[in-house]
C-alpha cells in the first residue's frame, strides 16, 4: 500500500462513515476499483480514527450522557438499542459468508436510498429524543444491526428510522452518532483481535496516515450531517447513491 492509497482510503472511510451513504460499501467499491488490498488491521484502524472523531465532535453531549447515566435517557437508550445491534451483528458474522455480503452490496445501496426518500417525504417531527418511545429505540437498534450488511448505511438507516417514528431530525442524527460509539468500539476490539492473528503487511506509517485522514474527514462528515439535517433535504444523498449502486452492479 502506498501513502496516497492510505490517505485516499482514510478520507473515504471517515467522510462516508457518518454521511448516509455507507462507508463499508464505499470501501469495498474503492478496493475493487483500484485493486487495493488494505487488509483487516488497516480497516480496523480507520474505524478507530472515526471513533475519535465522533467522541471529540460530540464531547459535550457524550459527557452529559455519561455523567448522568440514570437521569439522562440517552445513555439508557444507547444501551437498549445496542443489544439487538450486537445480537444481529454476531449472527451475521457467524452465518453469512463474505461472498453473500458482496452480492448484497447493490441491494444495500438501494435500500439506503429508499429509506432516505421515505423519511424525507413522510416524517413529521413530533418529539425530542428524551420523549422517544421504547419501540422507536429498539427498532433503531435492530436497524443498526441489519446495517452491518455493506451498502446499507448505518447512519442513514438509523436517522431515517428515528425520523419516521417522529423524532426531531437533529436529535435523530445526534442519537445515531452516539449509538455508533459502542458499535465502532466493539467492532475495533473484535476485528483487532482477529487481525493480531493474521499477517500485517501494511507499513506502519501508512496505518498512522490513514487513521489521521479518517479522523479529519470524520470530523468534517459529522458537522456536514448536523448542518444538513437542520437546513437541507437528504434527497440529494439518495440521488447520489444511484452512482455507487450502478458501480456495484458492474464491479461486484
Amino acid at each position: 500500500m502506498t501513502v496516497l492509497q492510505s490517505i485516499f482510503l482514510g478520507l473515504l472511510q471517515g467522510f462516508t462513515e457518518f454521511l448516509p451513504v455507507s462507508s463499508s460499501g464505499h470501501l469495498m467499491l474503492a478496493e475493487r476499483l483500484f485493486d487495493v488490498n488494505a487488509g483487516l488491521f488497516f480497516d480496523v484502524m480507520l474505524h478507530v480514527g472515526t471513533l475519535f472523531a465522533v467522541i471529540i465532535a460530540l464531547r459535550h453531549s457524550l459527557w452529559q450522557t455519561v455523567r448522568h447515566p440514570v437521569a439522562n435517557k440517552k445513555f439508557v437508550f444507547i444501551v437498549v438499542a445496542s443489544i439487538p445491534t450486537f445480537a444481529i451483528a454476531l449472527l451475521v458474522k457467524l452465518f453469512v459468508s463474505e461472498k453473500i455480503m458482496n452480492y448484497l452490496l447493490p441491494v444495500g445501496f438501494a435500500l439506503t436510498a429508499i429509506l432516505i426518500v421515505l423519511s424525507d417525504k413522510l416524517s413529521k417531527p413530533r418529539f425530542r429524543l428524551e420523549e422517544a418511545s421504547w419501540a422507536s429505540v429498539i427498532v433503531t437498534g435492530i436497524t443498526q444491526g441489519i446495517a452491518v450488511f455493506p451498502g446499507l448505511s448505518r447512519s442513514g438507516s438509523t436517522v431515517s428510522v428515528m425520523k419516521l417514528f417522529g423524532a426531531n431530525s437533529v436529535d435523530a442524527a445526534e442519537f445515531s452518532f452516539l449509538l455508533s460509539i459502542p458499535v465502532i468500539l466493539a467492532s475495533a476490539v473484535v476485528e483487532g483481535w482477529e487481525a493480531l492473528h493474521t499477517a500485517i503487511t501494511t507499513p506502519w506509517y501508512c496505518i498512522v496516515i490513514g487513521i489521521v485522514a479518517a479522523f479529519v474527514s470524520g470530523m468534517v462528515s459529522i458537522y456536514t450531517v448536523m448542518r444538513a439535517v437542520k437546513t437541507k433535504s437528504w434527497i440529494w444523498f439518495a440521488v447520489y447513491l444511484t452512482v455507487p449502486f450502478a458501480l456495484s452492479l458492474i464491479v461486484m
